[in-house]
């Protein structure tokens, strides 16, 4: 099976000219927290069955590390829908 790569999508695209299942915005850092940690979880999978070790661990980091800002973020009382930062 002969397949060509795509082009990364560019870092800096504006989130309405990107492809994907991403979330309407505007998030809250809860919300935004909530969707990355199940985002990772579910490529971290993907890349285990496909035996991309080091992407699997990385994401496993990211999931890690969201789900931390999760538990943080439901402490504070982050409130849905506000698209505070910092």
């Amino acid at each position: 099976m002969n397949q060509k790569a795509r082009e990364p999508v560019p870092f800096d695209t504006a989130p309405e000219e990107r492809e994907g299942d991403v979330p309407e915005q505007p998030l809250s850092p809860l919300e935004a927290a909530s969707f990355i940690e199940g985002m990772a979880a579910e490529l971290r999978l993907m890349a285990k069955a496909t035996q991309l070790n080091a992407l699997a661990y990385f994401l496993e980091m990211v999931r890690v590390e969201a789900s931390g800002e999760v538990v943080r973020l439901s402490r504070t009382g982050s409130k849905p829908g506000s698209a505070g930062r910092g």
